[in-house]
């Protein structure tokens, strides 16, 4: 058996513990757009008046950075809307499904109101796996198709 002396077993230690640690999170941030296509939709008024509208959508996301590993991939959302009897938001949620060239996914929230659209990270898969963050949305008034492009921005760590 080789002798370790006491440096040694210091720095072996080190290593070990460095390594153990797995590499440094960053946190990274961003933005740009995902323009949705209407996959489905329904409307349906509700007891007080107010109108229901899911839908279905099917989108791509463009980040300003095309380093951004989400940059370019086709992201399924579905969701709900309450409106007003004016047509105008009340409240909306939802959930989406992105996956990158890779085949890795991720998975997130958003939530949509008068006073501002946020959206997150609920977690994902392959380098996804862990993800945390989240940001914010604006969005473009529809076509008359029903397409929608909105700009997104946000912060997340790679875990």
């Amino acid at each position: 058996m080789p002798h370790i002396t006491l440096g040694r077993l210091a720095l072996l230690t080190a290593m070990v513990a460095l390594g153990a640690a797995g590499p440094a999170q960053a946190q990274s941030s961003g933005g740009g757009t995902v323009t949705y296509i209407p996959a489905h939709q329904e409307k349906m008024e509700l007891a007080d008046g107010t109108l229901m509208v899911r839908q279905m959508m099917k989108g791509v996301v463009v980040a300003e950075d095309a380093s951004v590993p989400f940059h370019m991939s086709p992201q399924d959302c579905m969701g709900s809307n309450i409106l007003g009897s004016d047509g105008m938001l009340i409240a909306g949620y939802g959930h989406c499904r992105g996956m990158d060239a890779d085949g890795d996914v991720w998975f997130i929230w958003y939530n949509n109101s008068p006073d501002g659209n946020r959206w997150g990270f609920m977690g994902g898969r392959g380098k996804y796996e862990g993800i945390e963050g989240g940001g914010t949305t604006v969005a473009n008034p529809p076509t008359a198709d029903g397409r929608l492009v909105i700009t997104w921005e946000g912060t997340w760590t790679m875990k």
